[in-house]
C-alpha cells in the first residue's frame, strides 16, 4: 500500500466490523508529534493479529544466506572515450544552467547514458566496430564488466557451478547473447515471472 488511507481500505474490505472509521484510523497513526519509527512500530503491532508475516529464513532454511560482493573497476579505453562525449554534449545540464525541471529532466538522461557507458560502450548506436560486425573478442575487452565476467565465467565453469545473470536492460542481455556459448535466456518484463520450462532447461543444463 502506498499511503495508510489505502491500507485502511484493504482492512475496510477485510474487516469492515474493525476498521469502519477512515479517519479515526488516519489520525491514530499521522499524529505530526511522533516519528516515523513509532509509527511503523505501532502499525506492525495492529497489523500483527490480522497478518501472517514470513521471512525467507523461517520458510525455507535450506537456502543459504546471500551474499553480496561489489566490486568496483576502471572504465576500458573505449568506455572513457564515451564518457568523455556524454558529459560534454550536455555540459549546461551538468553545470545546472537552464530551468530546474529542465535541468533536472536532463541530468537524469544523462545518468542514463552513463549507466550504458558502464555497462557497455555497445549499447550506444556507432560505437561497435564494423560492419562486418563479428563477435570477436573486442566485445570483451572494450568493456570493463565484460572482462572481468569472463574470467569469472570461467573460473565457474572450471568448478561445475551454473550462474544467472541479471539485466534491467535487454539490450546488453542482447550483447550477452552474442558472447555466451551456452545457455538459456529468460525473458522477464515488470510484473512476470518466467516459463517453468525455461527454468527447468536452466537447470537441466551443463557446461
Amino acid at each position: 500500500q502506498n499511503n495508510l488511507h489505502e491500507l485502511w481500505a484493504l482492512l475496510n474490505f477485510l474487516l469492515p466490523d474493525v476498521f469502519g472509521d477512515s479517519e479515526a484510523f488516519d489520525q491514530w497513526f499521522s499524529g505530526q508529534d511522533r516519528d516515523q519509527d513509532t509509527v511503523v512500530q505501532q502499525l506492525h503491532r495492529v497489523l500483527r493479529p490480522f497478518l501472517l508475516r514470513r521471512v525467507k529464513a523461517d520458510v525455507e532454511k535450506s537456502l543459504l544466506p546471500k551474499k553480496e560482493v561489489n566490486v568496483y573497476l576502471g572504465m576500458s579505453e573505449m568506455q572513457v572515450k564515451w564518457y568523455k562525449k556524454i558529459l560534454e554534449k550536455d555540459i549546461d545540464a551538468v553545470n545546472g544552467a537552464g530551468g530546474k525541471r529542465e535541468s533536472k529532466t536532463r541530468l537524469l538522461n544523462i545518468v542514463m547514458q552513463l549507466r550504458k557507458c558502464c555497462n557497455h560502450p555497445y549499447l550506444f548506436e556507432g560505437a561497435e566496430p564494423g560492419p562486418p560486425y563479428t563477435t570477436d573478442e573486442h566485445l570483451i575487452y572494450n568493456a570493463a564488466k565484460m572482462k572481468v565476467l569472463d574470467k569469472l565465467l570461467i573460473k565457474f565453469r572450471q568448478q561445475g557451478s551454473r550462474v544467472l545473470i541479471f539485466s534491467q536492460m535487454s539490450r546488453l542481455l542482447d550483447i550477452l547473447e552474442d558472447y555466451r556459448t551456452t545457455g538459456t535466456r529468460l525473458p522477464v518484463s515488470p510484473g512476470t515471472r518466467p516459463q517453468r520450462t525455461l527454468c527447468q532447461d536452466l537447470a537441466a543444463q551443463t557446461w
